[in-house]
């Protein structure tokens, strides 16, 4: 996705400070960005360069030396949120919830809320800053969920202009039935031997399924299982019922139904593959186009003397 759906969880603090109202123009005040009606002032870029050299566990001056990275960000995200005030873009209340929850459902109780006063970080406002972060992403899908399809035109060149990329190892296409305990595996193997299908018995019996791939083949490369299953499956000829396996899944009643050594995957292997990454080619180009527009749309103004002299200044301390 296009590379404001990549923030980590530290970018969602960028914009704690960003959005005091000012007035339009800089007129001897301490702004340093304005975007709109939304502005950044020296106090706000440096607690902004605090809390990424904070969570980023990197010196300010580090931060400093890549200010102009930051800056961009923050430019891009102001006008991309003043655009989705002038199409009436909103977050309701119930997707502000879900990504809350998103975020604290792995911290015990309360302790989401204690690391942040740990990191003097207010509850509420990072509760703003989160929601303004989610309409950023929100306003996004709106602006690029009309892109037209993925032709399978396009999917074929890339395929031929990439096809090293796409390879595997020696893998098998495997069927298996796995039990609980050996009792249960021995009751299974005496119903093979009276005549009973494996793949009959995988349904009705396995405690585990293979995961198979879009045209129904369980791929398993060399690497997929523990040592003892898969030395089994790539010696154990193709076709016949292995012995009883035990791993830690459980016990294991197995047959190949085909090997291939390494190689090139087909086109129709990796098209869902291809059709993702042309796809998100397809947004970032849009993405950017679009941005260009928004910047004509929308006054930006940077008072780069300004920003000069802070950097000079945090260079000196």
């Amino acid at each position: 996705m296009v590379k404001y759906f990549k923030f980590e969880f530290i970018y969602l603090f960028i914009f704690l400070y960003l959005f005091a109202c000012v007035p339009d123009t800089f007129i001897n005040s301490n702004t340093v960005i304005k975007v709109g009606d939304r502005s950044v002032t020296t106090e706000d870029l440096e607690k902004i360069v605090n809390i990424v050299s904070f969570e980023n566990g990197v010196p300010k001056k580090t931060v400093w030396a890549s200010i102009n990275s930051l800056i961009d960000r923050i430019v891009d995200g102001s006008l991309i949120l003043e655009y989705g005030k002038d199409m009436g873009i909103a977050l309701s209340e119930i997707e502000l919830r879900g990504a809350i929850k998103d975020i604290t459902r792995d911290y015990p109780l309360n302790s989401f809320k204690e690391t942040l006063i740990s990191r003097c970080i207010d509850y509420k406002e990072w509760i703003e800053r989160l929601k303004e972060q989610k309409l950023i992403k929100k306003i996004i899908e709106k602006k690029t969920e009309m892109l037209p399809p993925i032709s399978h035109i396009s999917i074929e060149s890339y395929h031929k202009e990439h096809v090293m990329e796409f390879r595997h190892s020696l893998r098998a296409n495997v069927t298996q039935v796995v039990s609980k305990t050996r009792e249960d595996a021995e009751v299974i193997m005496a119903r093979i031997r009276a005549g009973e299908k494996l793949n009959a018995l995988v349904k009705q019996e396995s405690i585990y399924s293979t995961p198979q791939d879009d045209y129904g083949i369980n791929w398993i490369t060399k690497d997929t299982f523990p040592a003892p299953l898969s030395d089994v499956i790539f010696s154990i000829p193709i076709g016949e019922i292995s012995d009883i396996i035990e791993t830690t899944y459980g016990y294991h009643i197995l047959k190949v139904l085909q090997r291939e050594p390494e190689g090139q995957k087909g086109i129709l292997e990796v098209k869902d593959e291809i059709k993702n990454i042309l796809l998100e080619k397809a947004r970032e180009e849009h993405y950017q186009k679009w941005l260009k527009e928004l910047q004509n749309n929308y006054h930006v103004k940077i008072n780069h003397s300004l920003l000069d002299k802070m950097m000079l200044n945090n260079e000196k301390n």
